[in-house]
C-alpha cells in the first residue's frame, strides 16, 4: 500500500512537470511570435505613392516639395505625415494637403490646388491671387493662364498691406473677376484687365480691342456691403447682355469706351 502511495506521489509530480514544461513551451512561442510580428511590423515599406487632387502641378512637383522621391520606399517607422504635410503646404501653389497611410504598402497624397483667378501687378512684382484674395508667387510661367491683370494697386509697405483703402480696391477687383467667371466663362474671358487706380471709376479692358469699361466706384462703400455687391453684379448682367448682343454689331467702329456707371443705359462712344 505504502508503495502505490509513492508511485501515484511520483505520477504526479511528473504531471506537474509536464504541465509547467508545456506552459513554458506556449509563453515561448507566444514571445517568438509577438518578436517577429514586431519585427515585420516595423519592416513594412511604403513603396506606392499616389497624389490626388492636382491639376496644374505635376506628381513629380509635388513630391519634390514633400522631399520624396518617386521610388522611395520609406520604412513605416520613419513615415511621419505630419512633417510630410508641413512640407508640402508650404509649396506656394497648394491651398491644403492631407497625407494619409493604406494599408499595406500605399502612402496617399490628397491637395488641395490654389485656384488662381488673376494676376496682380504692384510695380515691379506679379503675383497670382485667388477667390479668397490670397496672393502667392508662380514660379512656372509656361503654366500661367490668359488670366485678367488687376493694376492701379496703390503701392503700399509691407506694414500698411492692411491698409483698408488697399484691400478694399483688391477685394473688389477680385469680387468682379470671380462673378464675371460665376456668370460667364465668355465675359471672364473678355476681361483683359482691371484697373483701379481712378478714384472716380473702376476700368475693364477687354481683350477684344482693348476698350475700356467704365464700371462705378463707391468709395464710401466696402465691396462688402451688400447694396455695392448689388449694383457691381448689375453692371455684369448688363456688360453679359451688351457682350452677346450689342458687341458684335459695333466691331466694325472704333469704340472708345463703354460707360456703365448710370441706370437703366449703357453709353458707347464711338468715333
Amino acid at each position: 500500500m505504502q508503495f502505490v502511495c509513492k508511485k501515484i506521489k511520483a505520477t504526479e509530480k511528473l504531471s506537474k512537470r509536464k504541465i509547467i514544461l508545456f506552459l513554458f513551451v506556449i509563453v515561448a512561442i507566444v514571445v517568438v511570435v509577438i518578436i517577429y510580428a514586431n519585427r515585420w511590423r516595423t519592416n513594412i515599406n511604403f513603396d506606392k505613392i499616389t497624389v490626388k487632387g492636382n491639376f496644374t502641378l505635376t506628381k513629380e512637383e509635388i513630391l519634390q516639395a514633400a522631399n520624396i522621391r518617386q521610388d522611395s520606399i520609406i520604412n513605416i517607422e520613419e513615415l511621419n505625415l505630419v512633417f510630410i504635410q508641413d512640407r508640402i503646404s508650404k509649396h506656394p501653389e497648394i491651398k491644403k494637403v492631407f497625407v494619409s497611410k493604406n494599408p499595406p504598402n500605399e502612402l496617399v497624397i490628397d491637395v488641395i490646388e490654389k485656384r488662381p483667378l488673376a494676376i496682380v501687378n504692384l510695380g515691379n512684382q506679379l503675383n497670382l491671387i485667388d477667390e479668397e484674395c490670397e496672393m502667392f508667387p508662380f514660379k512656372n510661367y509656361e503654366k500661367l493662364f490668359d488670366l485678367p491683370v488687376i493694376t492701379g494697386i496703390k503701392q503700399v509697405s509691407t506694414q500698411q498691406i492692411e491698409d483698408k483703402y488697399y484691400m478694399n480696391d483688391l477685394k473688389t477687383a477680385v469680387f468682379i473677376t470671380m462673378n464675371a467667371f460665376i456668370k460667364s466663362k465668355f465675359l471672364y474671358n473678355q476681361i483683359s484687365e482691371i484697373n483701379v487706380a481712378d478714384t472716380g471709376k473702376i476700368i475693364l479692358f477687354t481683350n477684344d480691342k482693348s476698350i475700356p469699361v467704365y464700371f462705378p466706384r463707391n468709395n464710401e462703400k466696402n465691396i462688402s456691403d451688400l447694396s455695392y455687391q448689388k449694383e457691381i453684379l448689375s453692371k455684369l448682367v448688363v456688360l453679359k447682355n451688351f457682350f452677346e448682343k450689342s458687341f458684335a454689331s459695333l466691331k466694325e467702329k472704333k469704340l472708345d469706351y463703354v460707360d456703365l456707371r448710370f441706370d437703366n443705359q449703357v453709353i458707347v462712344k464711338t468715333n
